[in-house]
């Protein structure tokens, strides 16, 4: 089996340890907006119930907030997933200036914000606007649908900064083919490390799939 091959087969395996929902009866369904658009697949979404209300009295402390925001696609009657993106956001409220920075990475690269209120924060942090999270060339024809995890503070720091260097990898500046093999390739030659066992020990977890859509021609 070649490298790449090897890469590919140990990243759908973790998928389903990093996902646990489907193995564990039907997940919730929510209702997301998506688009096909040169050869990508763009969900449009809010999460903002990943902040709780304990972790929005957080915010004012001073201490940084993360939100991680990771998304598989799957096609009907697999049980494995075929793309993988992730999100990694930080909050933190700055004493002196008395308002919020915000930085976001994603395979898009490092963007800065910075907001006067709570709610402009949150709203920065969780919302996925038209966002490319999965590369749809090759894909067989079919229904597919999007399943998503979204934390604040996830427990393991070994596994956010795992994320961290993938997304600095596949900083690219675009989301064409060819870079999305290469973020595969490279999430899958660590993901043994990556996947993070105590999901749900985060402050706050939001778990669910999308609805079914169709891709391709059948």
């Amino acid at each position: 089996m070649s490298g790449r091959t090897a890469a590919g087969a140990l990243l759908l395996a973790s998928v389903l340890v990093l996902f646990p929902l489907a193995a564990s009866g039907a997940p919730p369904v929510r209702q997301v907006g998506v688009s096909i658009d040169a050869g990508q697949a763009r969900i449009t979404s809010g999460l903002r119930d990943v902040f709780s209300a304990e972790v929005r009295d957080k915010l004012r402390s001073g201490l940084p907030t993360r939100v991680l925001i990771q998304v598989t696609l799957e096609r009907q009657g697999r049980k494995k997933a075929v793309t993988y993106w992730a999100r990694n956001v930080e909050v933190t409220y700055d004493l002196w200036e008395e308002n919020f920075s915000i930085v976001i990475e994603d395979d898009r690269g490092r963007r800065r914000a910075r907001v006067a209120s709570v709610e402009e924060a949150v709203g920065i942090a969780s919302t996925l606007w038209r966002v490319p999270v999965a590369g749809t060339a090759g894909l067989e024809p079919g229904l597919y649908r999007l399943r998503v995890l979204a934390e604040t503070n996830p427990v393991s720091m070994e596994m956010v900064e795992n994320i961290r260097r993938w997304l600095a990898r596949s900083s690219t500046g675009g989301s064409g083919s060819a870079s999305a093999e290469s973020r595969t390739n490279f999430f899958g030659s660590f993901v043994g490390v990556f996947v993070d066992r105590r999901i749900g020990e985060a402050d706050k977890s939001v778990a669910f799939v999308s609805q079914w859509f169709e891709l391709g021609k059948r």
